[in-house]
């Protein structure tokens, strides 16, 4: 039956199934020249670990010529020795060596304040100045009754040498104006204690507890002077390193702050005893006293630190933490080898196929190939490790890029020419 609308048979072959087979011959399906074995089987499929990376360059598809790639470029350092110096690190608080507080000798009424907090004063300097009305007055009958008995004492010495009195009385005289000069002194050492003085040189602290016309009793606090030309450091060290420290090694000091203040200094007491837990020091610790200049004045008393006891001095292969990766706590680095060195070992692989093994006879013998190599390190200083296993002096290591890197890849240092 024709239908009309269609002006066809309603049983007619379905649309396009007559040019399917032209299709497929016009446009025949190619299957690439090479496919990697883990491509064919699947993620899972173990790999060559020196030599995959180098299939990428290898492989075709449609039977062409693939284009040469560049090789990843990167930074590399040759390994060489570096000193290390070992030591133990401690945070701990600094004190000044010279840090007193200001105390009055008498009881009094302040009248007089004659330095302001934080003033730099010297040693001696009058600070405050209490009522001594009574204590000068005494001072001054003390000193002319000393000039009176001086002058009886000089008369009598005359006479006694003429003859005129008996030595009896010129001693009597002469005795009574050294006691008189003696009573001048008392006096004098009373009225100096009306006198509240800095006993050493530094900066005054605060002096907001005391205000003119204030009563201070004798060994009242008034308040602080340090002077933190010279710092100590006191490091409580636990039982296990206290054996490495010898009176006379060499401390590094540096601030928290940013940028930290640094110092340098050296032992100078080791505690004879552990600490107790006494509240003030550690349980099983040992104080360690070092002393250093603060030189530049930033740092002061009471101001947390950190502390590196060097023990000693060492010289090994370094290379910088930047050329360090970690997989499993076990650290790695990427070791540069000409690809002459490893040709051998990839043409034995049963990975690789013929084709891909010619490929890379055909690569230039100095071709840089980068190769994962376990390593053993010693702790990190100044963003340096020393190297106890692992490598050799001489020995190129990657040092950027590193991330990006899989063992086995052929790369391109910076700054040299291509391979040939």
């Amino acid at each position: 039956m024709i239908n009309p609308a269609i002006g066809r048979s309603s049983r007619a072959e379905p649309r396009f199934s007559s040019k399917l087979p032209a299709l497929r011959l016009r446009n025949p399906v190619r299957r690439p020249a090479f496919q990697p074995r883990s491509a064919i089987l699947g993620r899972w499929q173990p790999v060559c670990w020196v030599y995959v990376p180098l299939l990428a360059l290898l492989s075709a598809c449609g039977g062409e010529a693939p284009k040469a790639q560049q090789p990843l470029t990167v930074q590399a350092i040759t390994v060489t020795p570096g000193r290390f110096a070992p030591g133990i690190e401690v945070v701990s608080r600094i004190q000044s060596t010279s840090n007193v507080v200001m105390r009055p000798e008498a009881d009094g009424r302040v009248v007089r304040i004659l330095a302001s907090q934080g003033q730099r004063v010297k040693a001696g300097q009058p600070i405050l100045v209490l009522d001594n009305v009574q204590e000068s007055a005494t001072l001054d009958a003390s000193r002319s009754g000393a000039i009176k008995d001086r002058a009886n004492a000089l008369r009598y010495i005359f006479l006694n040498d003429q003859g005129a009195v008996s030595t009896k009385d010129r001693d009597y005289y002469v005795t009574q104006a050294m006691q008189s000069r003696d009573q001048v002194r008392a006096n004098a050492a009373t009225l100096g204690y009306k006198f509240v003085t800095a006993p050493i040189e530094g900066i005054l602290g605060n002096l907001d507890t005391v205000k003119l016309g204030d009563y201070v009793q004798k060994g009242q606090a008034i308040t602080g002077i340090v002077n933190n030309s010279m710092l100590w450091t006191l490091m409580d060290l636990p039982a296990t390193q206290a054996g490495q420290v010898r009176l006379g090694l060499p401390v590094t000091m540096q601030s928290q702050g940013d940028p930290p203040v640094r110092g340098v200094g050296k032992v100078v007491f080791i505690s004879p005893y552990y600490g107790e837990n006494d509240g003030n020091t550690s349980p099983n610790t040992v104080l360690v006293k070092a002393v250093f200049p603060n030189l530049s004045g930033e740092l002061k008393t009471g101001q947390f630190v950190k502390n590196r006891i060097i023990t000693g001095m060492s010289e090994e292969l370094a290379i910088p933490a930047q050329a360090v990766q970690m997989k499993a706590s076990q650290p790695f680095v990427f070791k540069l080898y000409p690809l002459r060195q490893v040709l051998p070992k990839i043409k034995a692989s049963p990975l690789l196929l013929p084709a891909q093994k010619e490929a890379l006879e055909k690569l230039p013998g100095s071709t840089p190939i980068a190769v994962q190599v376990a390593v053993r390190l010693g702790p990190m200083q100044s963003d340096a490790f020393p190297v106890l296993q692992g490598l050799s002096k001489g020995d190129q290591v990657v040092v950027s890029n590193t991330a990006l890197l899989r063992s086995g890849m052929p790369v391109q240092v910076a700054g040299s020419g291509p391979s040939n």
